[in-house]
């Protein structure tokens, strides 16, 4: 059976993008009950990310990205018009009973559409909002624009990445996005948690895609305000004080190696050949290293340019040295390791045919999961929710399709 923490939660999925769907995903993925709610047009994602070259199935090619395929794994999808009236009504239907509203639209949008959060949770004691925006509910960028290459400078990542005598470079990916996303599914089961122990209604949670990225730096703020050096651009050596952490080409690609500890210095240096090195005054503790910083770097590039990835990994994990073989993605998805584990799944698109996609990465109990079922086509059960759930007939449907609210 499907993990089932959350089997009997029912969740109204009013989201988009990625930091939206990613909360959502993951609620479906401990069996909770997704629907997600689009406009008859569906949601831009749908048109966005990457595709097969050629590959089309009919009228349905623009209906499948490979990042609304993944997010959107597990869900039951329905078309709903909130702009209309009628729309709006059913959406109250929805939400009558429901646990959770998870929606990452512009502060103030639903408010706009009639469906404000404080009234929502009046009319609906025992569900929760959780809103996801760029910069929060408030503040004074509340209504900023935002995309990848803002977050991640306004984050505090762009400015230390990149060569020291270089511009700053924007990581690549949408790392905050996603940690924004496990902070929404955090919030939705604390939100949950709450209701039923303590407060015996539910609340709503606000979530900053700014404050995401700002806390995925970890130490940077706190490390400032005690020496007050700000981090520069270090290229390959990752500037941490007097310690060794570095990105090195070998023979087929790249590893990297931390050398922080003398225990670490030492099982390196017999790695290399060279336990001479041991005892080299230039090297003896850690600050001594840093000060010889070019020294020591030059032998070690020295040795990675003998042997390939697999050797240096192989070899440094054996000495406890943590010592790694930088894989591109196409050897992630083959990595032992990973596949051992189930990791990743295939599923059957309807689109675009067979794909594997990541799983969750945890594991509960004796409960496995049923194989996951592929993201909805555009309103492909609406019958199936407003139909078979808010009882509406065959008749209605067909009314509210031409009326353009489904």
């Amino acid at each position: 059976m499907r993990y089932s923490s959350l089997r009997n939660t029912r969740v109204v999925d009013l989201t988009h993008h990625i930091a939206g769907p990613y909360t959502t995903l993951m609620l479906a993925q401990v069996g909770a009950d997704i629907i997600k709610v689009e406009p008859p047009g569906g949601e831009p994602a749908r048109k966005a990310g990457a595709r097969r070259p050629g590959h089309s199935n009919g009228d349905h090619f623009e209906d499948r990205g490979g990042r609304f395929a993944f997010l959107n794994t597990n869900k039951l999808g329905v078309t709903l018009n909130l702009k209309h009236s009628r729309g709006r009504d059913l959406m109250m239907r929805l939400l009558d009973g429901a646990d959770l509203l998870v929606q990452n639209f512009a502060p103030g949008t639903l408010a706009r559409l009639g469906l404000a959060s404080d009234e929502l949770l009046k009319r609906f004691p025992k569900l929760s909002v959780i809103s996801i925006s760029n910069y929060g509910a408030d503040g004074p960028d509340r209504d900023a624009p935002m995309n990848d290459l803002v977050l991640f400078a306004r984050g505090g990542w762009t400015y230390p990445v990149g060569e020291p005598d270089r511009e700053p470079l924007t990581p690549p990916g949408s790392l905050a996005q996603y940690v924004a996303g496990v902070y929404g599914a955090i919030a939705a089961m604390q939100a949950m948690l709450a209701r039923d122990l303590h407060l015996g209604h539910g609340q709503h949670i606000d979530i900053s895609l700014l404050q995401a990225a700002a806390l995925t730096m970890i130490y940077e703020p706190v490390s400032f305000q005690y020496t007050g050096a700000v981090r520069e651009r270090a290229g390959k050596r990752f500037a941490v004080g007097p310690f060794m952490i570095v990105t090195l080409k070998c023979q087929d690609g790249y590893a990297g190696v931390q050398c922080v500890t003398d225990l670490v210095f030492e099982s390196l240096c017999e790695l290399m050949g060279k336990p001479e090195l041991i005892k080299d005054p230039r090297f003896k503790n850690a600050l001594l290293r840093y000060q010889n910083n070019d020294a020591w770097l030059a032998l070690v590039e020295e040795f990675f340019s003998k042997h390939d990835r697999k050797f240096l990994h192989r070899e440094g994990q054996a000495r406890a040295i943590p010592l790694v073989g930088i894989p591109n993605i196409a050897e992630l998805l083959e990595w032992e390791q990973l596949t051992s584990r189930n990791f990743f799944e295939t599923i059957d698109d309807p689109v675009l045919g067979k794909i594997r996609i990541p799983g969750a990465p945890l594991r509960m109990g004796s409960h496995r999961p049923e194989p996951s079922r592929p993201a909805p086509m555009l309103g492909q059960h609406n019958r199936e929710i407003f139909g078979g759930r808010l009882g509406l007939a065959d008749r209605e449907l067909e009314e509210l399709k031409g009326a353009g609210v489904i």
